[in-house]
């Protein structure tokens, strides 16, 4: 489906700077103190706030797209750091916050890019690393003229431009977060990836949303590179727990 051309005027750019050292500690974004993201960040639920549940533990399946299946495991931690068992046979992928570990293929390289800068809480780490926020808007869909009777999905999307924050190149990327415009819950991020050429657009769906014990998680999560998809996570378990030493992301 194709989003309408936003006219330039209509961009609202927050150019959020950090001075000094970046708090990977913190749990608060400069974006979300200014409100611009107060309604995606509470989508989320309590998890973002409360004490005790700066870590998410995923259990479920990863499907590849040459039809291998695996148990897989995701352990995600605020702001960024993530450990991925399953998704590579013989050897987790993990980000410490700092550097990443185990990585060996593009697609491993993808599936630890997904598990932390392309999650709602990846927009947030973002910020928090200096990247800059545009607003592009709120409830947008399919151009009125060539689908007047559209009802479905509308989004609020947002872009953002800075680092990486897993490291890799040295240029800036660019990725565009589409969240629904009723719920504020998180549904694509899309970007293109210029670090090896040729140059892919790759895209992360978010799918199966669940609300356990105050907090929405995502229950599915896919990977697409140039419109195929390169692997599915699916979870059956998602518990909550607190943040553990940077030290289990190595």
């Amino acid at each position: 489906m194709k989003i309408r051309k936003l006219s330039a005027f209509v961009f609202l750019l927050l150019v959020v700077t950090s001075s000094g050292q970046t708090n990977r500690n913190s749990r608060r974004t400069v974006a979300t103190q200014a409100g611009i993201l107060a309604k995606q960040q509470n989508a989320l639920g309590n998890r973002v706030s409360a004490a005790g549940k700066e870590q998410t533990i995923y259990i479920g399946e990863v499907f590849h797209a040459d039809g291998q299946r695996a148990p897989a495991q995701v352990v995600h931690q605020q702001p960024a750091l993530v450990r991925l068992e399953g998704f590579s046979p013989g050897r987790a992928l993990t980000f410490d916050g700092e550097r990443t570990a185990g990585i060996i293929t593009k697609t491993d390289e993808a599936a630890v890019e997904v598990f932390t800068a392309d999650l709602p809480e990846g927009l947030f780490a973002s910020l928090q690393n200096g990247a800059a926020l545009r607003h592009l808007g709120n409830a947008f869909g399919p151009d009125p003229r060539g689908m007047p009777n559209y009802s479905g999905l509308r989004y609020d999307i947002f872009s953002t431009s800075g680092r990486r924050l897993t490291g890799g190149n040295s240029g800036l990327q660019s990725k565009l977060y589409y969240f629904d415009s009723e719920t504020g819950l998180l549904q694509v991020t899309r970007y293109a990836d210029e670090s090896v050429p040729p140059r892919t657009q790759r895209e992360t769906r978010f799918g199966s949303w669940r609300v356990i014990d105050g907090s929405a998680f995502p229950g599915r999560v896919e990977h697409h590179q140039d419109g195929r998809l390169l692997f599915s996570f699916t979870a059956n378990l998602i518990t909550s727990n607190r943040a553990t030493e940077a030290g289990r992301f190595r």
